[in-house]
């Protein structure tokens, strides 16, 4: 029975094709011979073309209702008037008044649902052949908004065999980069081979070691497995790294159900680099549906003649500190670390309606963000994001609050969200594990965050895309993978040190000041540190500093919970910003040392 249930709820693609049948049927209604109102060919299509086609074609993800010609719309016309007065199509999550505006919102305007709808009132006619605009074209399998061909496409290498039931492990598959140089990425889109089996799928591009081959890596995974090193990445590099995080693989791109073709905003790309050794890695999380199934997934490419004013990248705003259901949690707290994170996630509960997670990242150099893309599985409930900036400003910047894992969408910012060095992000996702969730495949199961999840698991990864404010790549481009001592973003440099901030670890005591503002007094001297969240080992060497004298206005503390640690000695973790009237703390951990405040 739970085999059964899984197959058809995690179905994703199944489920957005058939979305329209499934909720009102194949609905006709009376036509109209004449009609003064809006007719298809002069005033629907248009919109139907702009607004619908990439999706509602054949072959694509809402083909079964395709809306290329009047006899194939026809059908669909009540469900479509129905549709767009709910707002459920075209699909768009996200809640304006919670948000930024985002360049690629689909949402129909107001004037847009009325000529839909006086259409459909009006007995949907036809009109005039002569008005009908062309149909839009596309290249075959591909997205692209001016019809442009890529400039490459790689698939996996091999279909890859699927079977009817069971547990599948990622497939870690790798493709040879077939250029030499250095390519700058204007446009990308991922394309599945068989939608129904592929849960979500994330590219990045990797050097190989010297004597490497791509045929050895299955050899050297296993090996790696038995030594106990995750995921078998023995032998391989990153090509290109996050900025702000060394040891973070940049994300080239990332399939999931609802993501369409990505345009990068002007005056921004994403790096390909050429070379002799280089490979685009394909991280596949596969489900299965019953039956024996293959794939062959692609990545299409579009590139730009030269380089950007700043390059683009790719990683989950989870690798800071997480707070669980109110809990901080530490690092080196024993368990698996759950997938793009650094610790270990608590499952969810069985019947749990409202479980919480946290994420907190702090910028210790101007950021600028392009787009954010939340991504968990069948359990989640909602998310938002947040901005705390360096004077103390809380703002929302996206609210989503009903996630649908069949629409993950990939919101692009209208104006890019510049942040100043000490700024944070604050994402908060709620899990919905009780029978309130008709998406729900087991509310009586425990949910767990793995390494490696499965549909039936959970994720934590709220996604985002965005540049360094440092990188001017007219002037400065990135060095090669295969130079030395060096990644794709070349080291901080005297000139911009002064445009950056550290994260620093102070001992004192959390006091509340009115109107909600808390300080951290009696404090000590501020130690620069390489984490952002905390550990027991941390927590161990912090006992034993002494309180001292100094004072800290403390920002972005709320979610920490910090009236239960008013009054107490505590440990504070933050990006430090240092003003002419008061130095404050963008805090980004907030742990108990004792519970009074005496050396």
């Amino acid at each position: 029975m739970e085999s059964t249930k899984l197959r058809v709820i995690s179905d994703s693609a199944r489920i957005a094709s058939l979305h329209l049948v499934l909720v009102l049927g194949l609905m006709t209604i009376p036509s109209a011979a004449q009609s003064s109102g809006p007719t298809f060919s002069k005033e629907v299509a248009p919109i139907l073309f702009k607004r619908c086609v990439s999706c509602h074609r054949p072959n694509e993800i809402a083909g079964i209702a395709s809306f290329v010609s009047y006899a194939s719309v026809r059908p669909w016309a009540k469900a479509i008037k129905t549709k767009v007065l709910r707002r459920e199509m075209p699909p768009w999550p996200a809640d304006p008044r919670g948000s930024v505006k985002f360049r690629n919102d689909v949402r129909l305007s107001q004037h847009e649902i009325d000529t839909l709808v006086a259409w459909v009132d009006a007995g949907a006619p036809k009109g005039n052949p002569s008005d009908l605009p062309p149909t839009p074209q596309y290249a075959v399998g591909w997205r692209h908004p001016n019809g442009l061909p890529p400039d490459l496409i790689l698939a996996l290498p091999a279909e890859v065999r699927l079977p009817a039931k069971g547990e599948i492990p990622y497939v870690r598959s790798l493709a040879k980069v077939p250029v030499l140089d250095d390519k700058w990425i204007a446009a990308i889109q991922i394309r599945p081979g068989n939608r129904s089996v592929v849960h979500h799928l994330a590219i990045t591009e990797v050097a190989l070691d010297d004597g490497v081959r791509a045929t050895d890596l299955n050899a050297i995974a296993r090996l790696a497995k038995q030594l106990g090193i995750p995921n078998g990445f023995l032998g391989i590099r990153p090509a290109v790294t996050a900025p702000t995080n060394p040891s973070t693989f940049d994300m080239l791109g990332m399939y999931v159900p609802g993501t369409n073709l990505e345009m990068y905003a002007a005056e921004t790309a994403k790096l390909l680099h050429g070379g002799s050794n280089l490979y685009l890695s394909f991280n596949v999380h596969y489900q299965t549906t019953g039956k024996p199934e293959t794939d062959q997934s692609a990545i299409a490419l579009w590139f730009q003649p030269g380089p950007p004013k700043h390059q683009l990248f790719r990683m989950p705003a989870s690798g800071g500190t997480i707070i669980s259901e109110g809990r901080e949690l530490l690092t080196d707290a024993p368990g698996v670390k759950a997938e793009g994170t650094s610790v270990t996630i608590p499952p969810i509960p069985p019947y749990a309606d409202n479980y919480e997670l946290i994420a907190v990242t702090a910028y210790t150099e101007p950021v600028t963000i392009y787009q954010f893309q939340p991504h968990a599985h069948l359990r989640g409930k909602d998310f938002q994001y947040a901005v705390v900036f360096p004077d103390g400003r809380n703002e929302p910047v996206l609210s989503v609050p009903r996630y649908d894992f069949n629409w993950q969408i990939a919101y692009e910012l209208e104006t890019p969200l510049k942040l100043p060095a000490g700024s944070k992000l604050v994402v908060t996702a709620h899990y919905d594990n009780s029978i309130k969730n008709l998406a729900n495949p087991g509310p009586d199961k425990t949910v767990y965050f793995r390494e490696e999840n499965q549909s039936w698991d959970e994720m934590f990864s709220p996604l985002l895309e965005y540049s360094v404010d440092r990188q001017d790549l007219t002037k400065n481009l990135p060095k090669r993978p295969d130079a030395p001592d060096s990644n794709a973003t070349g080291k901080r440099t005297e000139q911009n040190k002064e445009n950056t901030v550290d994260i620093v670890e102070i001992v004192g005591c959390l006091a509340q000041r009115p109107s909600n503002l808390w300080m951290l007094t009696n404090a000590s001297a501020p130690a620069v540190t390489s984490n952002q969240a905390s550990s027991l080992t941390a927590l161990k060497e912090a006992a034993a500093i002494p309180l001292g004298d100094l004072q800290y206005r403390i920002l972005g503390i709320d979610v920490f919970n910090p009236s239960r640690h008013s009054g107490q000695k505590v440990a504070l973790k933050g990006a430090l910003i240092r003003d002419i009237n008061e130095d404050r703390l963008n805090v980004t951990s907030v742990q108990m040392l004792a519970t009074s405040c005496v050396n």
